[in-house]
This record gives C-alpha cells, sequence and structure tokens, in this order.
C-alpha cells in the first residue's frame, strides 16, 4: 500500500516489492475517480523509453483488502515518523501533558544548577539562598524557552543552566584564597555590661551578607559582560565564520567532555540509593525504548461511540513522567514504612520524600525575581575567564544541538539567520541573567532534545506552553519547592536516561565524518584523552603553576581544569591543521544546504519556512537595510545566499579535487 499524497512510498505489501528498480522521486501521479495512477520509471533510464504495462495502478482499497493491511511491514520512514510535527498544535490536555513531561526533565537540572551555584559561593546550607537561586534560574529559563522557539532559532529547544559556567566554578572553589571559611557563631552585645557573648546559634545572616553576597555579585558582573560578548557573536553574524573551522571533530570531544566532567553530579544524585535511581531509570527505559512502536489501549468514552478503546503511545510519550511519578511513590512508601533513615547528616535521607518538607514551610507562596536582587554587581578577573570560555563552549554546543534537534524534527538544518538569532536570544537572556543574579547563563539542552526522537512529539506549540509552566512554577514560590522535594535518587535515575541520550546525540555527529580515516579517528581519540589527562593532574599539582604573575596562575589553572576547553582545543587545532577535505572532516555536510538536494522532500516531515517568522518577514521585506543585518530572515534573501552559494560550490570543487 502506498501513500501517494507524501510523494514517496511509505509501506509496503508484505507479499513482495513490485516496486523494485523503479524511480519514485520522480513519479508522475494522477488522480481520478477510479483511483490513483503512478507512472513510475526504472532507475537506470528515461520514462518515455519505457512500455505502458510499467505503469503501476493503485485502486482504492476494500475493507478486506484494507483489513489485509495488518500484514504490512513498516519502512523506517514510518518507524521514525513524528507523531506530532513543529508546526502541529496537539490537543489542549496533551499538550499540557506534554509539556509537564518537559517540565520534569527540566527541573531536575534547574535544581542541580541551583545547589551548585550556591556550593561555589558557599551557600551550601542557606536554603533561603537556594529557594530563591532556584526561583530565578527556573524563572529564566522560562523567558529563554519562549523567546528562543517563538523568535530565535523557532525549533523546539528547551533552554536550561549551563553547567559549562557552574563547573569552572567548583574548580575555582579548591583554590586556597576562595575556600569556604566556617560559618561562626552569632554575637550578641550585653548593653549593660558592654560585654560581647558567643550564643550556640549559627550567624546565617552574616555569613552571607559577609561571605556568599560579595562572591555572587562578582559572578553577577562577569556574566553580563560575557553575555553581551555572547549575544554578539549572533548579532554580528560570527556564527558564520564559527562553521567553516568549528566542525564535527571539535564538538564530539568538547561536548563529550562535558558529560565525563558532568559524571560526579550524576553519582551526587544517585548516591543516596542506587537501587531507587536504577529502578526509575530502567521504568524509563522499558517505557521508551523496550516498548517503543507499542500502542497502549486507552479507555475513553466518546458521544458518537460510546465507550471503546483506542491505540495509542502513551507509555513513550511520556516515559519520564511515568518513571518520575513511580519513582517518587516508591520512595514515600518507604518513608512511610520506617525503611529509610532519619538521621539528616546520612546521604540515604535525601531519599526521603519529606527530606525537603521544611522547604515547603519556609518558602513563600509568591516569589518574584527582579534584577538586582542581590546587590549591585561586581566583577573578578578569575570568573570573567571562567565565563568566556564557557561562553565559547556554549555557542559550540549551540549550533551542534540545533543540527540535532532539526534532524530529529526531521526538516531540513536551519539556515545561518535562524542560527544567529538563537546565539543572540542566548547571548541577551544571558546578559540579563547576570543582573537578575543567577551565577550562569542557559543553552540548548541536549537531553530536552533526545525526548523528542523518544517521544516523537515536536510540536513548537509545547516548548511554548513548558515556558509558561515554569513561569508558574517560578513565581508561586511553594509550587517550585514541591519539585525541590524529589528524592535525589529519583532525579539522578530520570537524568541517566535523558543524559545518556545526549551523549549519545554528541557521538551522532560522527556520522558525518569519515570514520574510516585514520586521521579523523587520531583527532577525536587525542583530543579525547588530553581532555581527561592534563584537567586531572593539573588538579592534583595546581601549586607547580607559578608564573610570577598570581592573576595569570589563576588563568591558567582555569583553563587547564576545564576538560570541555582543553580537549575542545585539541581537537580544534588538531582538525584544522592536519590536512584533510571538508567532507573527510565533516564540515562540508554542515555547510552545504542539504534541504535543496533531489531527494532531500523524501524524508523531511516539513520545510525551510518553519524557521521564517511569517507575520514579521512580510515587513522587513519593505525595509531595504534589513537585509544586512544576519539576524533577519531577508538575510538569506540576499547578501546570504550569494555568498552561500559560492562557498556551496568552494566546499564542492574542494572535495572533488581531493578525492
Amino acid at each position: 500500500m502506498m501513500d501517494a499524497s507524501m510523494g514517496y512510498v511509505r509501506r509496503l505489501s508484505s507479499k513482495g516489492n513490485i516496486l523494485t528498480g523503479f524511480d519514485l522521486a520522480n513519479a508522475d501521479i494522477v488522480k481520478d475517480e477510479t483511483g490513483i495512477h503512478i507512472r513510475i520509471k526504472k532507475k537506470d533510464a528515461p520514462l518515455q523509453k519505457k512500455s505502458p504495462q510499467e505503469a503501476v495502478n493503485i485502486q482504492p482499497l476494500s475493507k478486506d483488502q484494507e483489513a489485509a493491511t495488518n500484514k504490512e511491514v513498516e519502512t523506517e520512514e514510518d518507524h521514525w515518523k513524528l507523531l506530532y510535527r513543529i508546526s502541529d498544535t496537539p490537543s489542549i490536555l496533551m499538550t499540557i501533558l506534554f509539556a509537564f513531561q518537559q517540565t520534569l526533565m527540566g527541573l531536575p537540572f534547574c535544581v542541580m544548577s541551583a545547589i551548585m551555584v550556591a556550593q561555589a559561593v558557599c551557600g551550601d546550607d542557606d536554603n533561603d539562598l537556594k529557594t530563591r537561586m532556584l526561583s530565578t534560574t527556573v524563572f529564566l529559563s522560562a523567558i529563554t524557552t519562549f523567546l528562543q522557539a517563538t523568535f530565535g532559532v523557532r525549533l523546539p529547544v528547551y533552554q536550561g543552566p549551563t553547567v559549562a559556567y557552574i563547573l569552572p566554578l567548583l574548580v575555582l572553589s579548591d583554590l586556597p584564597e576562595w575556600k569556604c571559611p566556617a560559618v561562626g557563631y552569632k554575637v550578641i552585645v550585653n548593653a549593660t555590661s558592654g560585654l560581647n557573648f558567643t550564643t550556640n546559634e549559627l550567624d546565617v545572616v552574616g555569613y552571607r551578607e559577609n561571605i556568599i553576597m560579595p562572591r555572587l555579585r562578582a559572578m553577577q558582573g562577569c556574566l553580563v559582560i560575557a553575555g553581551a560578548v555572547h549575544m554578539l557573536i549572533g548579532l554580528t553574524g560570527f556564527v558564520g565564520v564559527l562553521l567553516k573551522v568549528v566542525g564535527p571533530l571539535t564538538v564530539v570531544p568538547t561536548l563529550l567532555l562535558i558529560g565525563i566532567q558532568f559524571d560526579g553530579v550524576m553519582n551526587t544524585f544517585c548516591d543516596p540509593n542506587w537501587g531507587i535511581s536504577a529502578g526509575t531509570c530502567l521504568i524509563s527505559l522499558i517505557l521508551a525504548v523496550y516498548l517503543n512502536g507499542w500502542n497502549m489501549p486507552i479507555p475513553v468514552i466518546t458521544k458518537s461511540r460510546g465507550f471503546h478503546f483506542i491505540r495509542y503511545p502513551l507509555q513513550q510519550v511520556l516515559a519520564v513522567l511515568f518513571a518520575i511519578i513511580i519513582g517518587w511513590g516508591i520512595c514515600g512508601i518507604l518513608t512511610h514504612a520506617g525503611a529509610l533513615t532519619t538521621d539528616t547528616r546520612s546521604k540515604e535521607y535525601k531519599t526521603r520524600t519529606d527530606a525537603g518538607a521544611d522547604t515547603i514551610e519556609r518558602t513563600p507562596w509568591f516569589i518574584i525575581p527582579y534584577p538586582g536582587q542581590f546587590g549591585s554587581i561586581g566583577f573578578n578577573s578569575g570568573v570573567f575567564i571562567a565565563f568566556v570560555v564557557a561562553t565559547l563552549l556554549s555557542v559550540v554546543e549551540s549550533i551542534a544541538d540545533y543540527y540535532a534537534c532539526a534532524r530529529l524534527c526531521q526538516v531540513p538544518p536551519p539556515p545561518l539567520p535562524a542560527m544567529n538569532r538563537g546565539i543572540m536570544v542566548e547571548g541577551f537572556m544571558s546578559m540579563i541573567a547576570g543582573f537578575f543574579g543567577a551565577g550562569h547563563a542557559t543553552t540548548t539542552y541536549s537531553n530536552n532534545i533526545g525526548l523528542i526522537g523518544i517521544t516523537k512529539v515536536a510540536s513548537r506549540r509545547v516548548t511554548q506552553v513548558l515556558a509558561i509552566q515554569l513561569i508558574v512554577c517560578a513565581i508561586i514560590g511553594k509550587f517550585g519547592a514541591i519539585f525541590v522535594t524529589i528524592p535525589y535518587p529519583v532525579l539522578g535515575g530520570s537524568a541517566i536516561l535523558s543524559f545518556g541520550l545526549f551523549l549519545g546525540i554528541v557521538m551522532s555527529y560522527m556520522q558525518y565524518t569519515d570514520m574510516n580515516s585514520p586521521r579523523n579517528l587520531a583527532v577525536v581519540g587525542v583530543s579525547i584523552l588530553v581532555g581527561i589527562m592534563v584537567p586531572n593532574w593539573v588538579k592534583v599539582n595546581f601549586a607547580v603553576i607559578k608564573t610570577g604573575s598570581d592573576g595569570f596562575d589563576e588563568f591558567l589553572i582555569m583553563l587547564l581544569t576545564n576538560p570541555s576547553f582543553t580537549g575542545g582545543f585539541i581537537g580544534f587545532v588538531l582538525d584544522n591543521t592536519v590536512k584533510g577535505t571538508m567532507k573527510e572532516r565533516g564540515i562540508a555536510a554542515w555547510a552545504l544546504d542539504e534541504s535543496k538536494s533531489p531527494d532531500a522532500e523524501s524524508h523531511y516531515e516539513e520545510g525551510i519556512e518553519i524557521y521564517e517568522i511569517s507575520f514579521l518577514t512580510k515587513h522587513l521585506k519593505k525595509i531595504p537595510w534589513m537585509k544586512y543585518l544576519p539576524v533577519f530572515p531577508t538575510f538569506t534573501s540576499h547578501n546570504c545566499r550569494n555568498k552561500s552559494n559560492k562557498d556551496n560550490e568552494d566546499l564542492k570543487n574542494d572535495n572533488n579535487t581531493n578525492l
């Protein structure tokens, strides 16, 4: 059976494939009252040379023939077909559920980021600070996500806090001058005698004002400047320059080493109870992977048919949501059964569902994040260097994520103006995050992109509703605090699948390169190995680095202890200095506009138009000077197109010359 309306064969009869050897892409389709007629030709000769008998006539199917199609086998196009495309809008209920699952996917990393920022500024025991940091993080993630999906790159990407900004701070906190002093006790003055007395109560407020806030304010100023640099990279069109020198052989080591660097954080969340973490991960794997393609029978009641069952892959599209609910419920049962420790000093205590109950009680009903909520901004050179490096890593990661998201959504790769807008939005909101005192920037989350591959839901509307849900969680303090009480092992177990998807997507970028090339194997292998070796050595022997300048020593330590920077830099240098063709390096596959290839329409669900802001583009075309701004769609139709065509011809000639 063929679906001729899509221009290609979707299913082949199990009784045999009579269409083998024919060119379906150039078939002529005619529909009349007798059925659908498809005239096809063999691939080795023009159509006019074939006999009339080679035309295939598809008649309307009878009920018996329709039932026989149950024996059909799905081709690869059907197996990976999306349930909802980018421009599709699911029902209101399903949209809310899909968005809520994405919320549960993103909130754990918001919680992790708020905790890590608090640790970096010595506020690990300050729950009030962590609550406000979480509210600020979630609020900024929501605003950035909405702007990105609506006006930025316009792909269904979730924008969350990036660990590339936070992990260097944790490394910095190991240096002697950044060590966190112990919290002192409150000192009171006797009004009669004038003598000072030390109480048994910890001076949390004094510690916050004298130790925590100065460090947090220094991070604010550094993030504002780094965010401005990030925004300019997109606003000026510098992304196009990066695409010529940064390819998969630079991106893969950079992002893989971020993942390797993040394993310590994952262990922190799984360590309280590995059994719960493994169970939560296993449930999500079974629902999303093992049961992939199975349609669950769901009972429904309608006016027309009454009570009946429908088939829908609910277990797949809500796999992570079901896993978190089940894991959370198991922890609740163990808590009330007395099977978990009540010792707050034990790691296992964080498995209890009531471990954060006091946080809900202390959290106000409404928290409104605002610029300057932690005081005036400051500056620190060491933190600034860390943030600039993190900015470059974030740009590289986002570019790769845009390509990955487009591939999973089955749409053409994003054009250069769309990528410029995406990077500009990220940079602008990173700068705003500095004014809000978030302590980190935002970037595209690869694990949420991986969720599209699992659930086959790529609707942009879901991403926009996700942003609205996050705003509610951020402003209604007690509602957001509920998610803070999710047991650590449940968060860790659910993150294993999502972060595993992130690493898998990163490694899939290598498909654009020639993996039989010894050059490419050497570049990737050396980059990853050096990215692991050098930071581990410097962390143990940082005292050896003595250049005579304390500031420069701190700068070198910051760079060399960052695995993603070290490995990515080595990969960048080797990839651009060792001889190799553009095709061999994988840059040609990213630079060439594959959406214009003859067979592109056969595997794209939607076209390049999904990147355009339709209501805005028609007005921009009336303004002549808009064609010079790299972030607007009109830039593509003027400067970018001619330049892109010339670059494509150069790349093709380079490949033909070196092959």
